[in-house]
């Protein structure tokens, strides 16, 4: 089925409604900011009534030491430490100065309560004037709501320390009032451990009518998303399969392979993705999960249906990659630090051989050989064995014209090692005879070798290649039909992630059945004696998926893709405001429109689809596959992270493989399919294309010094960069905000002017006449993420906004007077708006409408 409609109630609510105790309504704006190239503009009058505080200008005589509307209640400094002042001032006379001289004491003065309006949204502003700070973030403004009752039920805060010293900067926060509330007060605070010497002038806090309204459209994408698994045969007989479904949060499966009945199951919050796993003789089940990254180990009794942690941040790593038991010894590998490792699962006892190689960050492929721990690396390709009596590492050759950037995968069947890579081209397996002692056999393999049976039966090995299923012949050392092609499952390989072999205890399927555990949480089962074979559907509970990109399509509809899924996506109507689950691939990186066509980047190898939305959506056939670049040479490119329509093409920016350097600008027509693409990598040299915008038959690049994962940046900063579609060439590129070593988006406004934004929080404003950054605003909103995901910037016609997220918040910027509002101070993960000009957001898992405030 291509798409699925989910009636979900509407429930519309008071901004932070139920978006978790980190999302609750707050508004935030940091002043805007001077420097090079750059001017500083206050921000335009702001409609609605001033409200409080009482004295806000500081221009009412003090009497005997006392400042009128305003108490010294935060802080253990001496009163004196506030003064009213005429030495400086941004409005009338006077202002206030606040001098905290030791950094083992704090300073705060707040104002008398003041009378607001529960439900509706208030600007606290103030101009501030910075001499000293020694600690950026301990200076602060706060926003306190009260009940009747004087009951503190909330506070807000912008930290004012950053902003640059010796002149007038405004401070704006913005926030949402409970509807309980019936007062408000606001502090001006100097907190322990800074030195600070500041003034305050102008504070006012005014009603701007009726908070905005976020309506939760509910989960985008829900699905079983198996992506490890493994099986065993418990004591009772009952032939199991174990199947982690990744999701938010990952799930723990125990399915009857007889009948697909779900025996247990485990939820495993905060963690959404499996790393490893593996199968005792004695029936315990050892395994890990991932993000977050905390390296534990579990135990699973599938008898008593008891689980315990056994370790965390084993030898102080974040994952554990792949496990093996040898008796009551497990094996394991990890990352970022390659390293091997034991544990005793009968005392507890850990030894440490520490990493591989210092190369790279995996150790991934990983089995026993005749006593020895064959360890496969990553992303530098490389094959080790270490001794686990001495520790010895000793690194073992591959073949000739094997350089890979992982090998990823080791199993022994007999006196053959079988050793895959990636990537292939298009060989991926390397086979080495242990008699021989030398690689051998290549040839035997089919091209491109995919999951692969971790058990032999009858002299055979199985493994999966395109559509099919082989027998490899260990004695003949060749590939063999099983007869698969004419079976009855003949079409059911797809989305097969383990191949097992059983004995199922049925009649019907005697002796050893080879079984597949698939993505979408089926099995299939296929007797090796009669050829036999089905498909059962295991009663796997899915789970959300995680949201990985947001977009557009041709239909003006906005589109939502996941994060390593069984291949999902998912789409808000804007006629209905109904989500529509639809398939997809496994990751989409980025979805725009260009024309007629909904275009879909798609993580791994930088693969590109297209569809036409007057079709039927259906992933595979509309949108259709166009070309793949490849991780591989010439390209090497992985991750499409960004694309703009570009006049007659599409202009795709990418990152590189793992452990490389140098992404690419990537441009093609849609309508030729996969014909004449263009591919130029290092436009920037050494450095990846993770932002676009096109305007007037150029494309504005903006650059990331980071490369795939495990590469180490040669750049200093980033560029922002101008190609001539027409021309095929770069003709500028420089640097534009010093210090930003990611450009996360770009986006024109009407009038033409480029507006940018950096992982260091600068919002800039760019002349594409000139060629110079005219204006920044500093938001103090960091992004690290090194390719500049998780951040949006687009321009609302109508209402003349700049709207984005980044750093988990969702803000407005105000391009005429830079006033910046924070509309949602935490768990945004992106944003966009339809042709209708509807705004959206996504947390983790969900979709979100944001209704500004007298729009409703």
């Amino acid at each position: 089925m291509s798409s699925t409609t989910f009636p979900r109630p509407s429930i519309r609510t008071r901004l932070g409604y139920t978006l978790g105790a980190s999302m609750l309504a707050t508004a935030v704006l940091v002043g805007t900011g001077a420097g090079a190239n750059s001017s500083t503009v206050d921000p335009a009058a702001t409609t609605g009534t001033v409200v409080g505080p009482v004295n806000g200008g500081f221009e009412e005589p003090v009497d005997d030491g006392a400042i009128p509307g305003w108490t010294h209640t935060h802080g253990t400094a001496n009163p004196d430490a506030f003064s009213v002042v005429d030495t400086r001032a941004a409005e009338g006379d006077y202002s206030l100065l606040l001098h905290n001289p030791s950094s083992e004491i704090s300073a705060g003065l707040r104002s008398d309560r003041f009378d607001i309006t529960g439900g509706h949204t208030y600007r606290v502003s103030a101009q501030v004037y910075i001499e000293e700070y020694t600690s950026p973030s301990a200076s602060s403004l706060y926003f306190y709501f009260y009940d009747e009752s004087g009951q503190q039920l909330e506070q807000h805060t912008v930290s004012i320390g950053r902003l640059p010293r010796d002149s007038w900067q405004p401070v704006t926060l913005y926030a949402d009032a409970p509807a309980e509330a019936t007062s408000a007060a606001v502090l001006l605070y100097s907190n322990i451990a800074n030195v600070a010497t500041y003034y305050a002038d102008d504070v006012q806090v005014t009603d701007r009518g009726e908070a905005a309204v976020v309506e939760d459209l509910g989960v985008a994408m829900y699905t079983p998303n198996v992506r490890l698994g493994a099986t065993d045969t418990l004591p009772d007989g009952t032939p199991v399969a174990y199947m982690f479904s990744d999701g938010n949060p990952v799930s723990f499966n125990v399915v009857d392979i007889r009948d697909g009945q779900l025996l247990d199951t485990i939820d495993m919050p905060p963690y959404t993705v499996a790393s490893s796993i593996v199968v005792d003789d004695d029936h315990s089940v050892y395994f890990s999960v991932r993000a977050p990254n905390d390296g534990t180990l579990w135990r699973y009794d599938p008898v008593e249906q008891e689980l315990e942690t056994l370790a965390s941040r084993l030898v102080g790593e974040q994952m554990l990659r792949s496990l093996l038991l040898d008796g009551d010894t497990l094996y394991g590998t990890t990352y970022p630090g390659a390293k091997v490792y034991s544990y005793n699962t009968v005392s507890g006892d850990v030894h440490d051989y520490g990493p591989v190689f210092t190369d790279g960050a995996y150790a991934w492929g990983f089995d026993q050989v005749d006593g020895e721990l064959w360890v496969g690396t990553g992303a530098v390709g490389r094959l080790y064995s270490v001794d686990p009596g001495s520790g010895d590492i000793t690194e073992i050759d591959l073949p000739d014209g094997v350089e890979p950037d992982f090998v990823n995968r080791i199993i022994r069947h007999g006196d053959l090692v079988f050793v895959a890579y990636s990537p292939g081209s298009p060989e991926n397996v390397a086979v080495y005879d242990l008699t021989a002692g030398e690689w051998c056999c290549t040839q035997t393999l089919r091209s491109t070798v995919g999951t692969w049976s971790k058990a032999s039966y009858d002299g055979q090995f199985f493994y999966v290649s395109g559509d099919t299923v082989y027998g490899y012949d260990l004695d003949a050392r060749a590939t063999v039909s099983i007869g698969w092609e004419s079976s009855a499952l003949a079409a059911e390989v797809e989305g097969t992630i383990s191949l097992e072999l059983v004995d199922l205890g049925l009649p019907e399927f005697p002796g050893t059945s080879l079984v597949g555990l698939r993505g979408d949480g089926a099995l299939w089962r296929y007797n090796l004696a009669t050829g036999d074979g089905d498909v059962v559907s295991g009663d796997i509970h899915g789970a959300p998926a995680t949201v990985h990109s947001i977009g557009h399509g041709a239909d003006g509809n906005v589109y939502v893709g996941a994060y390593l899924s069984s291949g999902v996506m998912a789409r808000v109507d804007r006629s209905t405001g109904e989500l529509e689950q639809l398939s997809g691939p496994g990751q989409a990186d980025s979805m725009i429109a260009h024309r007629n066509h909904t275009v879909v980047g798609v993580y791994p190898s930088a693969s590109f689809y297209a569809g036409q939305p007057a079709q039927d959506w259906e992933w595979g056939e509309n949108p259709s596959h166009l070309f793949t670049v490849g991780r591989g040479a010439p390209h090497g490119q992985d991750r499409p992270l960004t694309m703009v329509s570009a006049g007659p093409v599409v202009a795709a920016g990418t990152v590189p493989n793992y452990g490389e350097l140098g992404g690419a600008l990537v441009l093609f027509d849609p309508k030729r399919g996969g014909a004449g693409y263009e591919v130029h990598r290092n436009v920037v040299h050494d450095q990846s294309v993770v932002a676009l915008a096109y305007r007037n038959g150029l494309v504005y690049g903006g650059t990331s010094i980071h490369g795939g994962l495990s590469s180490d940046s040669t750049q200093d900063e980033a560029e922002l960069f101008i190609w001539d579609v027409k021309a095929g060439e770069v003709v500028w590129s420089d640097v534009v905000v010093p210090g930003a070593t990611i450009m996360h988006e770009l986006t024109f406004t009407p009038n033409g002017d480029l507006w940018g934004l950096t992982e260091t929080g600068t919002l800039f404003q760019f002349d594409r006449h000139t060629r110079e950054v005219v204006n920044t605003v500093e938001t103090g909103i960091t992004n690290s993420n090194v390719w500049g995901r998780l951040s949006e910037l687009f321009y609302r016609e109508s209402d003349g906004y700049l709207y984005g997220n980044t750093g988990g918040r969702l803000f407005r910027l105000d391009p005429d007077s830079l006033e910046l509002e924070i509309l949602v101070s935490s768990g945004v993960r992106g944003a966009a708006v339809d042709r209708d000009d509807t705004i959206y957001f996504t947390d983790a898992t969900n979709v979100f409408r944001y209704v500004p405030s007298g729009e409703e």
